[in-house]
């Protein structure tokens, strides 16, 4: 329990240290092409439409999926066992990407390409700088798209209670996914590593958080037996 809640924290951590240690823009220069002042991947179809347009339908319909399953179990007698895991999914994996959004809407932190370093007209500010009157929102603190894949770290938790035994292949789904999209997302010029780590730690927080207040009664009862499969073997 006490790594579950020191993970989101000390990820928050490595965020900060990125951004205040040029950790963010050393990793993001080597993608910006100074002599035509643009990011050639910014509109390549590998990383604008594939990577990002087709990886956030993916999230959407996998989302609509366990939506569809949740529903389906209040009529379908078989499923209704899969009924408090589908309505935690959809909590634990909806409300991350949403609290990211809100709080997107509200930050003066700026994408890469609009930066004056990279060809922009913005200053470069962090978490915790001072922001300069008149300055309008940045919408690009937390990252957004990172945020969709991130939210899967939700199975972590999930399969720790049904299946403990798959709980790191859950993780390993989330971890995956919300790289791939961060990377994405940073070699376009959209985002620096600490925008999509602050993504992760508040998408690990949220998950837990509504993994603990779901499933308080099971983990406060005794330990459950392991399933046949999870069962130790006999010599």
């Amino acid at each position: 329990m006490w790594l579950q809640l020191i993970a989101p924290v000390a990820i928050f951590i490595l965020a900060i240290i990125s951004a205040y240690s040029g950790l963010d823009v050393a990793l993001a220069t080597p993608f910006y092409d100074p002599a035509t002042h643009s990011w050639p991947w910014r509109e390549h179809w590998l990383t604008s439409s594939f990577l990002h347009d087709y990886g956030n339908q993916l999230v959407q319909l996998a989302l609509i999926a366990i939506l569809l399953l949740f529903i389906a179990s209040f009529f379908v007698a078989r499923l209704r066992p899969y009924r408090k895991g589908t309505g935690y999914l959809i909590l634990g994996a909806g409300l991350g990407p949403a609290i990211v959004a809100i709080i997107k809407a509200s930050t003066h932190i700026y994408s890469p390409w609009d930066l004056e370093m990279f060809g922009g007209d913005k200053p470069h500010v962090r978490m915790f700088d001072s922001i300069p009157d008149g300055l309008p929102i940045g919408e690009a603190f937390p990252g957004g798209h990172a945020s969709g894949g991130f939210a899967f770290v939700s199975l972590y938790f999930l399969l720790s209670y049904y299946r403990p035994a798959y709980r790191f292949h859950g993780l390993a789904v989330g971890l995956l996914l919300g790289g791939i999209f961060a990377i994405t997302q940073e070699v376009r010029g959209a985002h620096f590593l600490s925008h999509d780590l602050t993504s992760l730690a508040i998408c690990w927080t949220v998950a837990l958080a509504v993994f603990r207040l779901m499933y308080r009664r099971e983990l406060s009862a005794p330990p459950r037996p392991p399933a046949p499969e999870e069962a130790p073997a006999h010599r």
